[in-house]
């Protein structure tokens, strides 16, 4: 029996303790004389195959008191009460602490030192798998009224703490009438009413707590007891919050959107309502397109615009404050939709913010902000959003939603980040990051992680960079390698590291992670996608490449990397790009555009050999490199200027160049090109 004990437990230390306990409670094996001894009939007991069966056969030997005490507590959960015990088996109170006793004798339950409801002892099965096999040996027909049973206790007990509970009294509830709803029998529907209370209390529970995959898997169990049209609202509007909190942002404008039309059919009407889930679906196309997977027809937006209009009641009102402001940023998303001003689209977005700071709300102020800067983004000219985003800046103190927060820092940074201001563009970040640590928002951060990845690239810290793109990797989890559109820039930064650095196996996992994702409408993915081909020296996949519609948004980086495909395939188009970048640079306030410009210029006229223009232009570029702090891009263009000098002949000078710029190199370790230059330098 020894023997056959140890094959059968096969090392498991649990199994092999719940063998040992089967053959106690079954008389087995006897403590005699301060020895465990085996006792006559040992020889031909029967030992499970599965840990499962061993603790079957121990919850058998049970008597009959015991057993239906044990099966009740099942139902509580691993985690249980002798109140709602009693509710279920009716047993006397004596009673039931003696049969409580009996199981923490034979080891299936332990009592615990404190407890999470005054008044009531608390126990736990002393493992999951006991709690599971004693639950299944209750009859599936006494499922739903015992689950029932043990909510109505527990809400009752709970009192003014219920909502402290809201998880379990979903977990009970929606058990007890999906069970009856599985059976065949329509759910009673106070029963159906608590699943589908209590399923949406715990879904917004887990929402605000971050914990967004049980919210909206909470949501759509939820949304499956929803059987009238106002419940469908609720239960709708509940998992788009869901899907938005985690960035799913296809399923939320389809929630959203469903809800809204949904609630206009409805007598009686709600006009406030209506407009408010209008306004939170066009919100999501409008304000966050980088949660969405696919670009919406520009008319299927503007219809539920339209009815978010058409309901909502005049006057100063929260959801006249979120119309106004998706007006204002329209163009952030279809900017071919309009040739207007963008100074009338920014007029409506501040006008949504005075109108909100009226009413108190300054979260809506600072969307409203946020989405007056949509026009002049989608144009690419940042130094006319900077002062709106000033502006907003000055309510940050007052904004308590952690989405606003997180969004402010971030578009702190990115904004400076295309102005060419990084020193800046590195404080805002690393102070949202901050902010966003103390209010333990933590998933919020990839954003701002992203833009402060991207300047610490441009400005030459690139194992900071790296560890940047591993922290955001770690806190996207499963969804590391189908990340979000806003940290597409990130990922681009990462490859581009890799591959300067020689890391091909990593270079191409980044590849294989953006290249599916560019459908032709990523604005963000585009500039750094491309350029990652090109140094990959891909380049029948970078001209492969076209520029999305809203490429604007991102005027900087696609003209800086359009200008090294413009060079790389000798472009003959390439002078008018360059002519084009500087239009852009000074119109815009783009001083990095400027700097791409000028190498592009001294790259075109060292190739027609007219060496002396290049090297005026090539240091041009290099001293705005300079006071941009931008290392590398420094040192690539000095080897251009040591091509120059060679071929004029100055190779003294040719290799003095070709030095400076290898030392750029070799602190960065970018292999790729070292071995340009070394090759240079052994010429």
């Amino acid at each position: 029996m020894h023997d056959r004990i140890l094959e059968r437990a096969e090392g498991n230390p649990f199994f092999l303790e719940e063998i040992v306990r089967r053959l106690v409670d079954g008389g087995l094996i006897e403590h005699i004389e301060d020895r465990w001894r085996a006792t006559s009939g040992i020889e031909e007991v029967e030992i499970p195959d599965t840990v499962q069966g061993v603790l079957a056969a121990r919850i058998d030997l049970l008597d009959a008191t015991d057993k239906r005490i044990a099966q009740a507590a099942a139902v509580v959960g691993r985690v249980f009460w002798p109140g709602p015990v009693a509710d279920l088996t009716g047993a006397e109170p004596g009673d039931l602490d003696s049969a409580l006793r009996r199981l923490e004798d034979r080891e299936l339950v332990l009592s615990r030192p404190g407890s999470s409801l005054a008044g009531q002892p608390e126990y736990i099965f002393k493992h999951v798998l006991t709690r599971d096999v004693a639950y299944e040996s209750l009859p599936r027909k006494e499922r739903p009224r015992a689950h029932a049973t043990v909510a109505a206790w527990l809400e009752a007990t709970a009192g003014d703490r219920a909502v402290e509970f809201a998880e379990v009294l979903a977990y009970h509830y929606g058990t007890a009438a999906g069970l009856e709803r599985d059976a065949g029998s329509p759910a009673d529907p106070p029963l159906r009413r608590s699943a589908l209370e209590w399923l949406q209390r715990a879904s917004e529970d887990a929402r605000r707590r971050f914990v967004v995959k049980k919210a909206e898997r909470l949501a759509e169990e939820a949304l499956s007891f929803a059987t009238e049209p106002l419940e469908r609202v609720g239960a709708l509007t509940m998992l788009a919050e869901a899907f938005f909190t985690d960035y799913v942002g296809d399923l939320a404008w389809r929630y959203f959107r469903e809800a809204a039309t949904l609630r206009a059919s409805i007598d009686p009407p709600d006009g406030r309502l209506v407009a408010y889930l209008a306004a939170r679906a066009c919100d999501i196309t409008i304000r966050w397109p980088g949660s969405m997977t696919t670009v919406l027809v520009e008319a299927d937006v503007r219809e539920v615009l339209d009815l978010g209009f058409e309901n909502v009641p005049p006057g100063d009102s929260e959801e006249r404050v979120r119309l106004l402001g998706l007006r204002a940023g329209w163009l952030f998303s279809f900017p071919m939709a309009s040739d207007a001003d963008p100074d009338a689209y920014t007029a409506a977005g501040l006008e949504a913010a005075d109108m909100a700071e009226r009413l108190g709300m300054p979260n809506l102020a600072s969307a409203a902000l946020d989405n007056a800067t949509g026009a002049w983004m989608a144009s690419g000219n940042y130094s006319k959003v900077l002062p709106v985003w000033e502006r907003r800046r000055e309510i940050i103190p007052q904004v308590t939603d952690a989405f606003e927060i997180g969004d402010f820092w971030a578009m702190g940074g990115w904004i400076n980040y295309e102005l060419g201001d990084y020193p800046t563009a590195l404080r805002y970040a690393d102070a949202g990051l901050e902010t966003i640590e103390r209010i333990g928002a933590g998933n919020l951060d990839v954003h701002l992680r992203s833009w402060k990845a991207v300047t610490l690239h441009r400005t030459g810290r690139w194992d900071e960079a790296l560890a940047l793109y591993a922290e955001i990797r770690d806190t996207l989890d499963d969804r590391r390698d189908q990340p979000p559109y806003f940290a597409s820039n990130a990922y681009g930064t990462a490859g581009q590291i890799h591959t300067s650095r020689g890391d091909v196996a990593r270079s191409d996992q980044v590849i294989q992670i953006l290249a599916p994702r560019y459908l032709g409408f990523s604005a963000r993915l585009y500039p750094w996608l491309l350029r990652l081909h090109i140094l990959r020296g891909e380049l029948d996949a970078a001209r492969a490449i076209q520029r999305p519609p809203a490429w604007r948004v991102h005027a900087t980086d696609a003209y800086e990397a359009e200008s090294e495909l413009a060079w790389a395939i000798r472009d003959p188009n390439a002078a008018e790009l360059a002519a084009e970048m500087r239009r852009y640079a000074f119109e815009n306030g783009a001083s990095s555009t400027g700097a791409f410009a000028d190498r592009l210029t001294g790259r075109l006229a060292a190739a027609d050999g007219d060496h002396a223009t290049a090297l005026l232009r090539l240091a041009d570029a290099i001293g705005s490199f300079e006071r941009l702090d931008a290392p590398w891009e420094r040192a690539l263009t000095v080897v251009e200027v040591g091509r120059s000098r060679s071929a004029m002949g100055d190779v003294d000078a040719a290799r003095a160049s070709w030095t400076d710029a290898r030392a750029t190199f070799e602190r960065l370790g970018a292999v790729q090109d070292l071995g340009t230059v070394d090759a240079l330098l052994g010429g």
